[in-house]
């Protein structure tokens, strides 16, 4: 009967160190996962700041490009591109003020709704400095003309 408990428990050793050695395989494959995890969310960190800093110059020759209307040959079709989506935005903004029935503001071009007294934006007062003209449901806000002078 010894014999059989000695048995089993040599047994329940091989299998308890058996369990320790898998432990420590899984706790060292999670620990280089997580390594690994790490080093790529640096990596992707990393590449997050170079994007951010590829966007700044792009806009800072964008913008030289508008001041001076210089920018190198092989710039100049991506300025020439943008400006062309600049104008599509602008294009879709207005199809959202002719939806909305808003007023836009020619100061700062922003949009307001056609009872508001001042602009949303830049504070400037709609109706009582500027006279309105609609077309097409949009109501773009010129400047009063003056009247007779003669």
């Amino acid at each position: 009967m010894d014999e059989m408990f000695d048995k089993i428990k040599e047994q329940a050793y091989k299998a308890k160190d058996g369990a320790v050695t898998v432990a420590k395989t899984v706790i060292d494959k999670t620990n280089d996962i997580v390594n690994k995890t790490k080093i790529k969310f640096s990596i992707n960190e990393t590449k997050g700041k170079i994007d951010d800093l590829y966007l700044e110059m792009g806009k800072k020759v964008y913008n030289y490009y508008k001041a001076t209307g210089e920018v190198s040959e092989s710039m100049l079709e991506s300025c020439t591109v943008i400006d062309a989506l600049m104008d599509e935005i602008e294009t879709m903004k207005q199809q959202i003020a002719e939806l909305d029935e808003d007023v836009i503001c020619t100061y700062c071009g922003a949009n307001n709704k056609k009872d508001d007294v001042y602009c949303s934006k830049c504070g400037k007062k709609i109706h009582e400095a500027f006279e309105d003209e609609e077309d097409d449901g949009v109501i773009t806000i010129v400047p009063k003309k003056p009247e007779n002078d003669e």
